[in-house]
């Protein structure tokens, strides 16, 4: 498992992807804060730092270059049909599943990071720092990163599924969509009181979490379930894998 893992750090060293996929998210954080900076000059409510942070995943597209990003480093080993060769060294299904999926994490993970503070030096560049610091700051930063995990995992058992590049990048965009749209079907045939399934669905919480203004009920219902799907969707994962043929 540790060599694995080595291999697989080893891998997004050497992609190109990573590189490309993080400039990109950094890049559209960049016209955003300067778009907003533009803004706010002919406003008389300014955005902060903490604002430009909250909001750096849905300015940077991260659920979805992201996810992209997921695909690529997944998709790789079967399409050049070098898996074959890791399974030939006696590894497990199971060892492999889980040694791409911690180095996935991490991938995520330093990508996060990276968008965070980027967003903390523009937002300190342009505006004042705002509430950054603040224990609802902070549980919206963790909020997100659980909900970040929740998508990974998602696009990463997508990908572990189809196994290839176009399939399944397909799929991680169009696949949260069709959850969502089911899921508002069952809200609008079955009302249930002071409650909707789409609240619950990943989708749903990025889009809350980018605000400073989130309650702190939304923000652990947010958290909570974020954890929920982290297992669930690696479960379901390890579960297909073991069973398809390479």
């Amino acid at each position: 498992m540790k060599n694995l893992l080595k291999l697989e750090f080893r891998k997004i060293k050497k992609q190109k992807s990573f590189y490309i996929c993080t400039l990109i998210m950094a890049g559209l954080l960049f016209l955003s804060v300067s778009n907003a900076n533009e803004l706010s000059k002919s406003s008389e409510t300014a955005a902060t730092a903490a604002d430009i942070m909250v909001n750096a995943l849905n300015s940077s597209s991260f659920f979805l270059i992201g996810g992209i990003y997921i695909v690529l480093l997944v998709c790789d080993d079967y399409e050049q049909q070098t898996i074959k060769n890791i399974y030939a060294r006696g590894y497990s299904r199971k060892q492999v599943y889980l040694s791409k999926l911690i180095s996935s994490w991490t991938a995520v993970t330093i990508m996060f990071i990276i968008v965070m503070l980027c967003a903390f030096a523009l937002g300190q560049s342009y505006f004042k720092a705002g509430d950054i610091g603040s224990p609802h700051f902070i549980g919206i930063l963790a909020s997100q990163y659980a909900a970040c995990m929740a998508n990974m995992c998602l696009c990463f058992l997508v990908s572990a599924i189809l196994r290839k590049n176009g399939s399944s990048i397909a799929a991680a965009i169009v696949a949260p969509m069709l959850v969502n749209m089911l899921l508002n079907f069952i809200d609008s045939h079955i009302k249930f009181k002071n409650f909707t399934t789409t609240e619950l669905w990943i989708s749903s919480f990025l889009s809350e979490l980018s605000s400073l203004n989130v309650t702190n009920e939304r923000l652990m219902i947010c958290l909570i379930a974020s954890l929920i799907y982290i297992p669930f969707f690696t479960i379901i994962g390890i579960f297909f894998h073991k069973r398809i043929e390479l």
